[in-house]
């Protein structure tokens, strides 16, 4: 089969109905995974979404994107996921993080790495046997899936990164992906991996672009994404700026506009906040640095020729939402990317090495 270009969509709908609209036309138009965000301040519950959604989507997995060890029991998040599978007739997956909107929202703060380690590692246990421990306590699960749930970890960091190489079954990768970042990600990955005794190319990765913009007017589909740069800076500067691969002259100033991102707002900023994000970067020198890193923007022209550089250096599996220009913007995107499948941009096995570093799966 040719390995060609995927996208997830991950939705933050304010309703249940608004969710299943998105879901049914993303599925309609080629999308490979429906995601839908765990942040329950802002939006419809995660778990009761998906409920809905498994009696709408039918080809394709759907799962949650992510959510995260502090407002979830892991026994709750286990049992949620097991009934999931057991109807959603496309699979379904389970993505964990330390937690953003969802936990700061509620006025706490993101987790720990050891506690982020302990819940992966307890939800993989109780969905396999049905029997791990939480917090030094035996903890079970009698309702377990009849397949097999796949787990992937959110990384925005070498450490997290390194986490998941060892205990996920995939990752969401929040990095970016310009080529040095790239190449990084996959060498850190192989290594880790295969000090683990784990086949590196067995770990699915999905690179989050944050959205991915296309319009006639180049500028025009720049400036409807660009905004979500302060988001990225934001998941960079969390926990601190080590380990993000972000280089020293732009350290600073990427943590201030990390600082300066309105979490109580996210994914609902209005047009005056993303003017303002834009021009943030713009001023404090980071624009161009962390439009290189995380954006993939432009016109039809522009776009597939990032879309196949990526595919050239392995890349191939996008998240991407409506934050841009909502359904349409969605449709456009998968279009663009259908069209490329169609016409070979794809690559034969034989080809595999050529397309991706040596042992991952990409």
């Amino acid at each position: 089969m040719p390995r060609v270009i995927e996208i997830e969509v991950n939705i933050n709908a304010r309703t249940i109905a608004e969710a299943v609209h998105l879901a049914v036309e993303a599925e309609a138009s080629g999308a490979r995974q429906i995601g839908v965000w765990d942040s329950p301040a802002a939006f419809a519950d995660c778990w009761t979404t998906l409920g809905a959604l498994s009696q709408r989507i039918s080809t394709i997995p759907i799962g949650v994107a992510v959510t995260n060890p502090l407002t979830r029991h892991p026994v709750v998040t286990a049992s949620a996921i097991a009934a999931l599978a057991n109807t959603a007739a496309g699979g379904v997956f389970l993505g964990i993080g330390t937690g953003d909107s969802g936990v700061y929202n509620l006025g706490g703060r993101a987790a720990t790495r050891s506690v982020l380690r302990e819940y992966v590692i307890c939800v993989k246990e109780l969905l396999g046997s049905g029997r791990s421990r939480w917090h030094g306590r035996d903890v079970f699960l009698d309702q377990r899936p009849q397949v097999k749930v796949p787990l992937y970890v959110s990384a925005h960091g070498v450490k997290a990164l390194e986490l998941a190489a060892e205990v996920a079954d995939g990752i969401f990768l929040g990095l970016g992906h310009s080529q040095d970042v790239v190449t990084e990600v996959l060498a850190v990955l192989s290594r880790v991996a295969s000090e683990a005794g784990r086949d590196p190319s067995s770990i699915d990765l999905w690179w989050n672009s944050y959205a991915i913009s296309v319009d006639a007017d180049s500028d025009q589909a720049i400036t409807e994404s660009g905004w979500l740069l302060a988001h990225a800076a934001h998941h960079l500067a969390r926990f601190g700026m080590d380990g993000k691969m972000v280089p020293a002259e732009f350290r600073d100033k990427v943590a201030e506009l990390g600082e300066y991102y309105r979490l109580t707002h996210h994914g609902r900023h209005s047009s005056e906040h993303r003017e303002d994000y834009i021009e943030k970067a713009i001023e404090l020198g980071v624009w161009g640095y962390l439009r290189d890193r995380f954006l993939i923007a432009g016109n039809h022209a522009e776009v597939r020729s990032k879309l196949k550089a990526l595919h050239s250096m392995g890349v191939r599996k996008f998240e991407t939402g409506p934050s841009v220009r909502g359904l349409e913007g969605i449709r456009s995107v998968l279009d663009l990317v259908g069209e490329m499948n169609r016409n070979g941009v794809g690559l034969r096995p034989d080809d595999r090495e050529e397309s991706q570093l040596p042992g991952l799966h990409a």
